[in-house]
C-alpha cells in the first residue's frame, strides 16, 4: 500500500507515494504431533484454551477503574508528551555523510519513494504533475549523488508510540536507472572496539638454548 507524502528540502519541494519494499514472509510451518494431528499455539488458562477474542487489553488503575484511552494525558520524566501522528510533510533539516546510512545506524525498514499525481482527475493534469515532481525529485538526487550525502528528517509511518522516528533519504543508482528510498532506523550502532592505523605485528624472539617446538602442518 502506498502512502501521500511531501518532501520539502531547501528550495526542493515535490509530493511523492512511498511503499514499503520489505516482502520478507515468514516460511508456514506447520507443527505435528507423532500421532499426525496438527498442533497450534494458543493461549490457555488453567488448562483451558482461550478462543479469539477471549481477553482484551484496557486502561485501569490499581483500584480496577477502566479508561478510555482519550480520558488519558501521558508523561514522560513528569512531562507530558503526546502520541506520533502519521508524516504527511517530510522537513529536511540536515544532511549526514552517505557512509553514516549503513555505518552508523541499524536499519529497520525501508521505503521507495515515487512521483505522485497529485490526485487530478484528467489524464493531461496527472501527466504534467507526476513530470514536475520527477523534476524536483531528480534535482534532490543529483545533490544527494554530487555530495555524497544522505537526506534527515522525521518521519513517522503510523500514528502510535511516543518516540518519534526519522527518515534517511538516499539515493539510489542501479545498472543505468535512477531512484530515492527512505530508510527508517531502529537504534544506532555503537562500536566499542574501533582500531586506529595499521597494526604492526609483534614477533617473538627466540631465545638461546631453547628447545623448538615440533608441529607437522
Amino acid at each position: 500500500m502506498a502512502y501521500n507524502l511531501q518532501i520539502v528540502a531547501d528550495e526542493i519541494s515535490f509530493n511523492c507515494k512511498y511503499e514499503n519494499l520489505s516482502k520478507y514472509k515468514r516460511p508456514n510451518v506447520e507443527a505435528k504431533a507423532a500421532n499426525g494431528k496438527v498442533v497450534h499455539e494458543r493461549s490457555t488458562y488453567q488448562g483451558q484454551i482461550l478462543g479469539p477474542g477471549a481477553t482484551q487489553r484496557q486502561w485501569c488503575d490499581d483500584d480496577g477503574n477502566i479508561y478510555s484511552k482519550q480520558e488519558l494525558t501521558f508523561y514522560y520524566e513528569g512531562e507530558p508528551v503526546e502520541e506520533n501522528t502519521q508524516t504527511k510533510v517530510m522537513q529536511i533539516d540536515g544532511y549526514q555523510p552517505l557512509a553514516n546510512y549503513t555505518d552508523n545506524y541499524v536499519i529497520d525498514k525501508y521505503y521507495e519513494i515515487f512521483p505522485s499525481d497529485n490526485k487530478m482527475k484528467k489524464d493531461i493534469d496527472r501527466k504534467v504533475a507526476v513530470s514536475t515532481n520527477l523534476s524536483a525529485m531528480y534535482k534532490l538526487w543529483e545533490k544527494l549523488m554530487n555530495d555524497q550525502v544522505v537526506a534527515r528528517g522525521e518521519f513517522c509511518v503510523a500514528s502510535k508510540g511516543f518516540v518519534a522516528s526519522d527518515g534517511y533519504i538516499r539515493a539510489i543508482s542501479i545498472e543505468g536507472k535512477w531512484g530515492l528510498e527512505i530508510g527508517v532506523f531502529k537504534e544506532e550502532k555503537i562500536f566499542q572496539h574501533l582500531q586506529e592505523g595499521e597494526p604492526t605485528q609483534v614477533k617473538t624472539a627466540v631465545q638461546a638454548g631453547l628447545k623448538k617446538r615440533l608441529k607437522m602442518v
